[in-house]
């Protein structure tokens, strides 16, 4: 065994089980879960904006023009070495290979990069009994749209295809759970 990662990148697309899994990680090995998501959030919360996903979307594509595509990830390691001595921390969201490469750069090889893969009916099946406002479309037609575009706006495609591990989601919560628990223990 070489070790515990002290960071996991998550990535995978909408309803592929990235929540899961990072609350998985955080219940059985302590590490602490930050979203990528919440730096839009508070972003959208400065600017008066509803936190929808097409909100997000723009505010993200604003910052990452404006200071680079792993604009979103320097902001999360910041907050990283504000908050001091955790077991590990968990980056739920990643949506580029830039934003791995920042986390690469910034802890080396303390850091594994999980793709979290998911077939698209079943995908969508969890996003309707999700039902978040703003985000999940309750058409299929709508929902393939939204997944074109996080694949074309954020090259999350890319990001997927460079994980270093990938964990298919079709089975039970606890099933995942473990499989990616192991992995974790056994990387």
């Amino acid at each position: 065994m070489l070790g515990l990662k002290k960071i996991v990148l998550i990535v995978g697309l909408p309803g592929s089980g990235k929540d899961a899994v990072a609350r998985s990680i955080e219940e059985e090995l302590g590490y602490k879960v930050l979203r990528m998501s919440d730096e839009l959030l508070s972003e959208l919360e400065e600017r008066g904006l509803p936190p929808t996903r097409e909100n997000m979307r723009k505010v993200g594509m604003e910052l990452r023009e404006k200071m680079g595509m792993g604009a979103v990830a320097r902001l999360v390691i910041k907050r990283i070495r504000e908050m001091g001595d955790f077991d590990g921390f968990v980056i739920n969201g990643i949506r580029n290979i830039e934003e791995i490469e920042e986390f690469k750069r910034e802890f080396g090889d303390e850091v594994v990069t999980i793709a979290i893969l998911a077939s698209k009916r079943l995908r969508f099946l969890r996003l309707l009994k999700r039902g978040r406002k703003g985000f999940d479309k309750d058409v299929f037609e709508d929902f393939l749209a939204e997944d074109e575009k996080e694949i074309r706006t954020f090259h999350l495609g890319d990001a997927i295809a460079m994980a270093d591990y990938f964990v298919v989601n079709e089975g039970s919560l606890e099933e995942l759970k473990w499989k990616v628990i192991s992995l974790i223990l056994t990387y």
